[in-house]
């Protein structure tokens, strides 16, 4: 594991090679060892399920349940006692409806803990909502939220996976994504890797850019998202040491622009030109640009 690195986002976790630890307890970094054998074929949208097996019929039931109810929630808390403004509905739509085989990468800004799941409550139909497999999947850091089994297994269900921050592109994670994308699936990440109150001035990490440079079937769909007033519904802690309020808010206004899909092929003939340690920074400063320019 050496060498072991203090991980520079959330005190008492530590970062080995292929471990992480929280408190002196190892966290789950590993997708696929919270999804039972002969159960995510079954999340491929147009996948046949004559020989499912019954347990798989079981988790796929549940995982459905899981992102309907949380969905719902999420759509109270966003349209009923809050008020979400939605732009650009047309874009999203017509992303939603590609053929079954396109992978679709949409890109959030981070403005709050809260943004997704809560986002998908405000800018999905019941409809959308109700269909799991097209549900997208994402990421979640590993020594935030995967400390224990039983919680880990509901963001599984929820279709959240972990990631280790301190780790290059090159991980489970992303390796777990590039597979789901391979089958058409929709995939929504947030490069900044961290919750950002305000303007983001920093670079977006890589491994968005190596989620678009290893997509093997078909050029995904890019569509960009940028967001502002989730920090009210749920505030980030305003000062070094402070726990992270868990209380939603009612009353305010949040505001989602949905940009026109961006199609990235000229940046990826040339990526492909370059190393990956070229190719992906370049790709990922595409997907940047796009998203600065629909925050302006």
């Amino acid at each position: 594991e050496l060498p072991i690195v203090k991980s520079k986002y959330i005190p008492d976790c530590v970062i080995g090679r292929t471990k992480v630890w929280r408190k002196g307890k190892e966290t789950i970094t590993d997708p696929n060892s919270l999804f039972p054998k002969d159960t995510l074929q079954y999340y491929i949208r147009d996948y046949s399920t004559e020989n499912q097996s019954w347990s798989s019929k079981i988790f796929h039931l549940i995982s459905r349940l899981t992102v309907f109810t949380v969905g719902m929630g999420c759509k109270f808390f966003l349209k009923g006692i809050n008020t979400t403004v939605l732009h650009g509905e047309k874009h999203l739509e017509a992303a939603l409806s590609r053929p079954s085989s396109q992978p679709l990468i949409s890109v959030f800004n981070h403005n709050s803990c809260f943004d997704d799941p809560g986002l998908m409550g405000g800018i999905l139909s019941v409809s959308q909502l109700a269909d799991y497999k097209g549900m997208r999947w994402s990421i979640a850091a590993s020594e935030v939220i995967y400390t224990t089994k039983p919680l880990s297994q509901f963001w599984a269900l929820g279709k959240v996976v972990p990631v280790v921050r301190g780790w290059t592109p090159k991980q489970p994670a992303i390796d777990f994504l590039i597979e789901r994308l391979n089958e058409g699936a929709w995939v929504n990440i947030f490069p900044e890797a961290k919750v950002i109150d305000k303007h983001f001035d920093g670079v977006y990490k890589w491994g968005v850019g190596r989620l678009m440079a290893e997509c093997r079937t078909t050029v995904p769909i890019f569509l960009p998202i940028y967001h502002v007033g989730m920090n009210r519904v749920l505030p980030n802690p305003q000062i070094p040491g402070e726990g992270q309020p868990m209380v939603i808010r009612p009353g305010n206004l949040v505001t989602v622009c949905i940009g026109e899909p961006v199609d990235l092929s000229d940046a990826l003939q040339k990526a492909a030109k370059l190393s990956e340690q070229e190719a992906w920074p370049f790709i990922t400063q595409e997907i940047q640009d796009s998203m600065q320019k629909l925050e302006v």
